[in-house]
């Protein structure tokens, strides 16, 4: 996107955005709720909230403060995109959600801080990923590879791909997700055939839910799962081996520039799992 002078007034309803934006020392006029997952300066609680679902809005709100600028999540386009457009308001839309990879999240974070912040600001941020990505090599040139799978939902309906959100973190460790070896990677997040994960019967297990903002929570949804089907969960090594990882919802969707915490924390855990 090119504008002919530099926003000043942005409506910001994408966290993601929200971040970069407070790196660049730029504040907004109104913004989403903010994700509970990452610490904002104080003034962010001041500013007007524009909740927004997986497909509401209130645009009529959003048109009303005349901003230069609105950036919300690509979901949003086809039911108010065409709204925003004919008010006159340029729109830039962030990818968000569960399918969107790591590379996809550093591309974007980038992007929105040369166009926002700094030389220098921009420099840290990249510098910032490669310091992560730099932690990531070490820990999967030391740590022993295993073979897993990602159980998405609770109870588990669904398998994610390498190229899925967390997939793609994993795949920068030393794991490798079985569910390509079922389907396309680039699909993402699939449908899980409970026959195929006994017959692949990985080595470790992870689990996320949107619908379990805890660790805890997700885990003991399954522990009821796993009490229903004992004849399927406690034949698969992961489970007898007690590899199974439980992860919270800040795991199940991209969180912009958070990735970097996000995946330090998990290689904490790893870490403390299995050893180095």
């Amino acid at each position: 996107m090119t504008l002919d002078q530099r926003p000043e007034d942005i409506v910001v309803l994408s966290n993601s955005a929200l971040q970069i934006l407070i790196r660049c020392e730029q504040q907004p006029i109104a913004v989403t709720e903010p994700t509970s997952f990452v610490e904002y300066p104080d003034w962010v609680a001041d500013l007007p909230v524009i909740s927004t679902g997986k497909s509401t809005l209130d645009t009529e709100t959003v048109i009303s403060m005349e901003p230069d600028l609105v950036i919300m999540g690509v979901h949003l386009k086809e039911d108010y995109g065409a709204q925003l457009n004919e008010a006159g308001i340029p729109v830039y839309y962030t990818s968000e959600g569960p399918s969107i990879t790591y590379e996809e999240v550093k591309e974007e974070a980038i992007a929105l801080t040369r166009s926002f912040g700094t030389e220098e600001q921009a420099a840290q941020v990249e510098a910032d990923f490669e310091t992560v990505e730099k932690r990531a090599a070490e820990f999967q040139s030391v740590m022993e590879a295993k073979e897993m799978m990602i159980l998405f939902g609770a109870p588990p309906s669904y398998q994610q791909t390498s190229k899925g959100y967390l997939g793609s973190i994993l795949n920068m460790l030393p794991f490798e997700n079985l569910s390509d070896t079922l389907v396309d990677p680039e699909s993402r997040t699939t449908p899980l055939d409970l026959e195929k994960l006994v017959e692949l019967n990985p080595e470790v297990l992870f689990a996320i839910s949107p619908t379990a903002p805890s660790a805890d929570t997700l885990k003991q949804v399954y522990e009821e799962e796993f009490a229903k089907n004992p004849d399927i969960w406690n034949n698969l090594q992961a489970v007898q081996n007690d590899n199974l990882i439980w992860l919270s919802s800040e795991y199940v969707t991209s969180k912009g520039i958070h990735i970097i915490n996000t995946m330090n924390t998990l290689m904490d855990m790893l870490e403390e799992k299995f050893g180095s």
